[in-house]
C-alpha cells in the first residue's frame, strides 16, 4: 500500500512550527507539555463524543484536534531537544510490531483471547525495563473514574484475579449496597462515600464481565436522560406553565409520555 499523504502531514509539520516561532503565534508560543495536558485529555473525550454520535464528518474533525496536541506535544519536544515527532512514530511504529508478533513474526494465536494475553505478556516485559513493579502500573491516575476502574480490573483478571462467572459480581453488589445501606442508617458520611464508591466499583467489574464499557453505559444513559428531561420541558413550556409550577407527579407524567414517545419512534 502507497500512502499519499506525507506531503500533507509535512505542511501541518511546518504550519505548527510556524505558530510555535517568533513571528508566530502569542498563545501558541506560551505552550508547554503542563499547559497542554488538558487540551488532550478534552480533545479525547470530543472524540468519543463523536464517535457516539456516528458523523463520519465530526469524527475526522475532533481526530484532526487530537492530532494537533500531539503535533504540539512535538513540536516542544523538538524545540527542547527531548524528542521529535519522527521518535513519536519510531516508537509507536516499533511498539505496534513487538505488541503484534501473530502478525509480524511466526507466532501462532487462537483467537482475540490469546492476542490479549500475548500483549499483556509483551507489555509487562516492556514495564519490566521501566522499573515498573505491577501489573497495574502504567494506568494514569487521570482517567474517568469509571474508565479507570475497568482498565484496573481487565489488568487484574488477565493475571488471573477474576471470577469465573458473572454471578461474582453480581453477589458483590448486593453486598455493597447491603454495607453502603447499613453506613446510610449510621449516617457516617466519609464511611458513607467509601460504599458509595464500592457499589460504582463492583458495577463496572460486572460491565466487564459482560463485556460492555460502563463509561460508554453511563453516557448513553445520561444522554437519554437529557433527551428526555427536554421533551418534558417543552411539554411543560407547551402547556404554558414552568417546570417549577408543576408537582412531581404532573412531570412524571410529561416523563413518561417522553419515555413512549421515543419508544414508539
Amino acid at each position: 500500500m502507497i500512502y499519499n499523504s506525507m506531503d500533507k502531514f509535512d505542511k501541518l509539520l511546518k504550519i505548527i512550527e510556524t505558530l510555535r516561532s517568533p513571528e508566530g503565534c502569542p498563545w501558541d508560543r506560551e505552550q508547554t507539555h503542563k499547559s497542554l495536558k488538558p487540551y488532550a485529555i478534552e480533545e479525547a473525550h470530543e472524540v468519543a463524543e463523536a464517535v457516539d454520535t456516528e458523523d463520519p464528518e465530526l469524527i475526522a474533525d475532533e481526530l484532526g484536534d487530537l492530532l494537533l496536541q500531539v503535533i504540539l506535544h512535538s513540536q516542544i519536544g523538538r524545540e527542547e531537544g527531548t524528542f521529535t515527532i519522527e521518535d513519536v512514530i519510531d516508537n509507536l511504529s516499533a511498539k505496534m510490531i513487538r505488541r503484534h508478533p501473530h502478525v509480524f513474526s511466526a507466532t501462532q494465536v487462537s483467537g482475540t483471547g490469546e492476542v490479549l494475553k500475548n500483549w499483556e505478556a509483551i507489555k509487562k516485559g516492556e514495564k519490566a525495563k521501566k522499573d515498573h513493579k505491577s501489573v497495574l502500573d502504567g494506568i494514569p491516575l487521570s482517567l474517568p473514574g469509571l474508565y479507570r476502574a475497568g482498565k484496573i480490573q481487565k489488568k487484574a483478571a488477565r493475571a488471573g484475579f477474576d471470577w469465573p462467572d458473572i454471578q461474582g459480581p453480581i453477589e458483590k453488589i448486593r453486598e455493597e449496597i447491603e454495607e453502603f445501606s447499613h453506613e446510610l442508617d449510621g449516617g457516617n458520611r466519609e464511611e458513607m462515600i467509601g460504599e458509595f464508591g464500592d457499589i460504582l466499583f463492583s458495577l463496572v467489574n460486572l460491565s466487564r464481565k459482560l463485556d460492555f464499557d460502563a463509561e460508554d453505559s453511563l453516557r448513553m444513559a445520561t444522554a437519554k436522560f437529557d433527551r428526555r428531561f427536554r421533551e418534558v420541558e417543552a411539554s411543560v413550556s407547551a402547556a404554558g406553565r414552568d417546570l417549577h409550577d408543576c408537582t412531581l407527579e404532573e412531570l412524571d407524567r410529561y416523563w413518561d409520555e417522553a419515555k413512549l414517545r421515543e419508544k414508539g419512534s
